[in-house]
């Protein structure tokens, strides 16, 4: 997998058109659930509302309000970019 930039502004740019590309329908082949690391809410640019217990497993600390973005997460295939911590799976893609 390519590595992002690792400048801040690509960062938030990505976090930004993540919010119009989610407004597509997710892929009904995802499969599996969430482990709770926090890469997702680390990918590009830190979440500010990112929590961790002390297990270290992560929390949205506005999880009543959650954006619909985060909670869509991965998307699809293409847009799964922390496929090696996440617990999600899509059908091509290997344990």
């Amino acid at each position: 997998m390519n590595q992002p930039p690792s400048d801040m502004k690509y960062g938030y740019y990505h976090k930004i058109r993540q919010l119009f590309v989610y407004l597509k329908p997710r892929d009904k082949s995802r499969a599996g659930e969430c482990r709770r690391c926090g890469a997702c809410c680390r990918f590009m640019a830190d979440c500010l509302f990112l929590k961790f217990d002390e297990e270290g497993l992560s929390a949205c600390g506005i999880q009543k309000i959650k954006p619909y973005t985060c909670s869509k997460y991965p998307l699809n295939k293409k847009e799964h970019h922390t496929r090696d911590n996440c617990g999600f799976r899509f059908p091509a893609e290997s344990e």
